[in-house]
């Protein structure tokens, strides 16, 4: 409010008195103050409008601070699971374990004699198998035939013992109760063992019959070599079982005197060899 002889915006205190005139005594002076007005804004936190005005009411800042924070966050996570999900991606796939099973076949003849192989060509067993024999450079004295005494002029029968004679690679021995010696030779074959008689005795050269005590499950095969030369290749039929012996005749070249005979097979097993005999006149 304002009175005449007054500034506008200019508030009094205080009861109102008359104006003073200029005569007025010392008991009558200016008893209120004269306060300045404040003008009118916008109160602290207040929002003003666009073009000013009244305000719209107090700045919303716990909002875009919350805002910021899980913007913060999220930058963060993004910028540290990226490369950590690169790096999984790149990681290589385990080695595929399988667990093979145990094999159930052998190339090795053992005490039992083996199936054929049928696959790859195989190589000379470990020293540990089979029965022991002379190193490859030592000398072996020849078997020693037995010979069966007759009247003279009477047919004369020379034995010799399959497990006596020379065994090279695979050949080695096993028990067979019906042999004549108890033991037979077996492993011969695959260009992997063979079986050497010597001193197969004839009086003169020529052909004899030589008889071959033999064992074989199955049908088998063996080439004979006299002296070095091929005689040829024999079928063996099956004795019927591996523990039982028969024999088979084959008819060879001999030159006067002793003569070495050898049994091989290139392409199979030929079959356990018991003994020989040769009978001469």
């Amino acid at each position: 409010m304002s009175t005449a002889g007054e500034e506008p915006g200019e508030l009094r205190i205080g009861g109102w008195l008359p104006p003073a005139e200029p005569s007025a005594t010392a008991d009558d002076a200016q008893v209120t103050q004269v306060i300045p007005a404040v003008p009118a804004g916008p109160r602290p936190g207040s929002v003003i409008g666009d073009g000013g005005g009244t305000p719209v009411g107090p700045r919303r800042t716990g909002r875009r601070t919350v805002l910021a924070v899980v913007a913060s966050v999220t930058t963060v996570a993004v910028a540290a699971g990226v490369p950590l999900l690169i790096s999984a991606l790149d990681q290589p796939e385990p080695p595929d374990q399988r667990v093979l099973p145990a094999p159930t076949a052998s190339y090795w003849p053992d005490d039992s004699p083996s199936a054929v192989p049928t696959t790859g060509r195989p190589t000379k067993p470990p020293a540990s198998r089979g029965a022991a024999r002379p190193p490859a450079h030592a000398t072996k004295s020849p078997a020693r035939p037995t010979r069966t005494a007759t009247a003279a002029g009477r047919p004369t029968t020379q034995s010799i013992e399959a497990e006596a004679a020379d065994l090279d690679g695979w050949a080695r021995t096993r028990q067979v109760d019906s042999a004549s010696g108890g033991r037979v030779v077996t492993g011969i074959g695959y260009r992997r063992g063979e079986l050497t008689f010597a001193g197969v005795a004839a009086p003169r050269a020529g052909e004899y019959d030589l008889v071959i005590y033999y064992v074989a499950d199955d049908s088998r095969r063996a080439s004979v070599e006299v002296n070095g030369r091929s005689a040829g290749r024999f079928d063996f039929p099956s004795t019927g079982s591996w523990n039982s012996v028969k024999t088979m005749t084959v008819r060879l070249p001999l030159a006067a005197g002793p003569n070495t005979v050898e049994f091989s097979n290139s392409d199979g097993w030929a079959p356990d060899v018991d003994r020989i005999a040769l009978t001469t006149r």
